[in-house]
């Protein structure tokens, strides 16, 4: 027995405090960490030390798929609202504006991450474990000893488990590549099919009865895409075509299924040990162990350390310098970056100073019993608008994405388009300003 033992037991016992392990580890943090550890994004420093809330990660609570977030695929005309479980936690974590944030995604390969490996493993996590271990060896605290080795393999078990899920990702995006490699031969075969209709055409034959092939969609193609978040934001995704359905409407499936269900048996394991073992171990065990866990919890809850961190561009945004863009790494080929439409493009000063004008009304035409007036140019000129300064709204977002006639027509029975005539006036005359403004800027950089 060594003579510190004795020493710090008897002051263990003289302070006569007790603490409440079993609702600490069972019940603070517990949200915080789903969604923390749900978006697959770890800290450099934090990756491996202890957290609260262990046992989400071995119920697998964290993949689960979140309400409240719609996807709307403009291009392809799809909308759905069953997102994969780590994009609606990534979503949820992120500082967006409220229509003027766009995420860029590109699928590429990862460089090695040495570095994460020496600043986590070997520079934090291996000496805080260290020092757990050895201060309840060279006390002789059983107990304290069997509660650090449960919060190690806990650790272990959620870096694998988050390994797992970053796998499925990439083994997703690997089986949608597979599929675009047949996208050639439809291209070719559609080209061939318009080359012998047009042929029939210029030769005068009858063009009755002949099927005009559908032209496949390009699938390397930027797609517009937007998200509506929980809490009524938009986001402008920049993403290739055959992302959205194989990354974001998807829960990754683990490669290593048999691998990953056992993680999950050994996590729930060491989460029973690990809230036995503090409740029996001496006082300054519980301490040491207590404040090791909750400060890594909080610095992972804010994001410290991580790619996707934001503190910093607060603070130069607070000083009033925009942040331009801000990169990280979902998975080995997956990568995102935050970016901002120029705050200039809320202002629209071609609008002001008009008056607003009777709506003038066009030809009306019956067909059926339904009567249709079609819009005209002179609708355009009608549009009320106020002298006073608006804030961003989904308008200037839609203005923004530049769409055609046929993907506002999508919107329109999305119900992202009002029906009001007064609004889609105000509509086609940003959107029209802006592709001018577009132009301007195209002339200006080849000049």
């Amino acid at each position: 027995m060594y003579p510190w033992s004795e020493s710090l037991n008897s002051w263990g016992r003289g302070t006569g405090l007790k603490i409440d392990a079993l609702g600490l580890v069972t019940l603070l943090g517990a949200e915080e960490m789903d969604r923390s550890i749900g978006r697959l994004v770890p800290s450099i420093y934090l990756k491996y030390l202890p957290l609260l809330g262990a046992f989400v990660i071995a119920g697998n609570r964290f993949t689960t798929k979140k309400p409240g977030f719609v996807l709307y695929n403009i291009s392809a005309g799809i909308m759905t609202t069953e997102l994969a479980g780590w994009f609606s936690r990534w979503l949820q974590t992120q500082d967006f504006k409220q229509v003027r944030s766009i995420v860029t995604w590109h699928v590429t390969e990862r460089p090695h991450r040495w570095r994460e490996f020496i600043i986590g493993f070997l520079l934090v996590g291996l000496p805080v474990h260290g020092m757990l271990i050895a201060l309840t060896v060279l006390a002789a605290d059983w107990w304290g000893f069997a509660n650090v080795i449960a919060m190690v393999i806990s650790v272990a078990v959620r870096c694998i488990m988050v390994a797992q899920n970053q796998a499925g990702i990439d083994a997703n995006i690997h089986e949608a590549q597979e599929a675009l490699r047949g996208y050639p031969a439809k291209r070719a075969e559609y080209d061939e099919s318009m080359e012998r209709l047009e042929s029939r055409r210029q030769k005068g034959q009858a063009m009755e009865g002949a099927k005009i092939p559908i032209e496949p969609q390009d699938p390397n193609k930027i797609a517009k895409v937007i998200v509506l978040t929980e809490d009524s934001k938009v986001v402008t995704l920049a993403v290739p075509a055959y992302l959205p359905r194989w990354a974001f409407a998807t829960n990754p499936q683990p490669p290593n299924r048999y691998i990953y269900q056992a993680c999950q048996w050994i996590g729930w394991a060491a989460f029973a040990v690990h809230v036995i073992s503090i409740g029996m171990a001496a006082l300054y065990t519980q301490i040491v162990s207590v404040v090791v866990i909750l400060v890594s919890t909080v610095l992972t809850a804010h994001r410290i350390g991580c790619e996707d961190s934001q503190i910093w561009e607060s603070i130069r945004s607070h000083w009033g310098h925009e942040v331009q863009e801000n990169s990280c790494w979902v998975s080995s080929n997956l990568k995102a970056t935050v970016s901002t439409y120029p705050e200039e493009y809320v202002d629209w000063p071609e609008l002001e100073g008009k008056k607003p004008l009777t709506v003038h009304v066009g030809i009306e035409e019956k067909i059926g019993q339904q009567w249709i007036r079609p819009i005209g140019p002179s609708d355009l000129e009608s549009t009320p608008i106020s002298k006073k300064k608006k804030p961003e709204s989904r308008q200037d977002l839609l203005a923004w994405l530049d769409l055609t006639t046929e993907e506002d027509k999508v919107l329109t029975a999305w119900g992202l388009i009002p029906h009001s005539l007064e609004w889609q006036n105000a509509y086609r005359e940003k959107k029209n300003i802006h592709r001018r403004r577009l132009g301007m800027i195209a002339l200006e950089f080849i000049h």
